[in-house]
C-alpha cells in the first residue's frame, strides 16, 4: 500500500508558532509530509519580502522533526504537479481562499483538500508591528 502523502506550500518567512502548529497537523492527516517553499523570485508579500533567503527557510523546516521532504517551487500548482500528493492542507483561513486553478487541479488528480485548524499568526503582520514600533 502506497504512503499517503500529504502536501504543505508556504513562503514560510519568519517561521513562527502558527507554521509549527500548522504543519504538526499536516503531518497527522498523513504518512509522508512534503513541504514546498515558494522561491525568493516568486514570493509576493511586499517589499523586502522574504526576509530569510529560500535556503535558509528551507534549512529551518528541513530541521523540523516531522517533515519528511522539501522542495524548492514556483507556486503550489508546481508542488501539486511534481508531489501529486493525496492531501494538500492549508491553514483554515484558507477555507474560501483557494486558488481556483489549484482547487481544479486537485479536483482533476483526485487529491483531497484539507484544512487545519491551528492558530494562526501573520509574518506580515509581525514585520509591520515591529517596524511600526521601532521606528523613530
Amino acid at each position: 500500500m502506497r504512503p499517503s502523502v500529504v502536501l504543505a506550500n508556504g513562503c514560510w518567512d519568519l517561521f513562527h508558532p502558527g507554521h509549527l502548529f500548522h504543519l504538526k497537523a499536516a503531518k497527522a492527516l498523513g504518512d509522508v509530509l512534503v513541504v514546498s517553499i515558494t522561491a525568493d523570485e516568486h514570493v509576493n508579500k511586499g517589499p523586502h519580502r522574504p526576509v530569510f533567503p529560500q535556503d535558509i527557510r528551507r534549512e529551518v523546516i528541513k530541521s523540523l522533526v516531522f517533515v519528511d521532504r522539501t522542495i524548492i517551487v514556483e507556486n503550489a500548482l508546481e508542488a501539486l504537479r511534481r508531489i501529486r500528493p493525496q492531501i494538500f492542507v492549508k491553514g483554515y483561513d484558507y477555507q474560501n481562499a483557494i486558488n481556483p486553478e489549484h482547487a481544479a487541479y486537485c479536483t482533476k488528480h483526485g487529491i483531497r483538500i484539507a484544512f487545519t485548524n491551528e492558530p494562526t499568526y501573520s509574518s506580515s503582520a509581525l514585520l509591520r508591528y515591529y517596524e511600526n514600533r521601532y521606528e523613530a
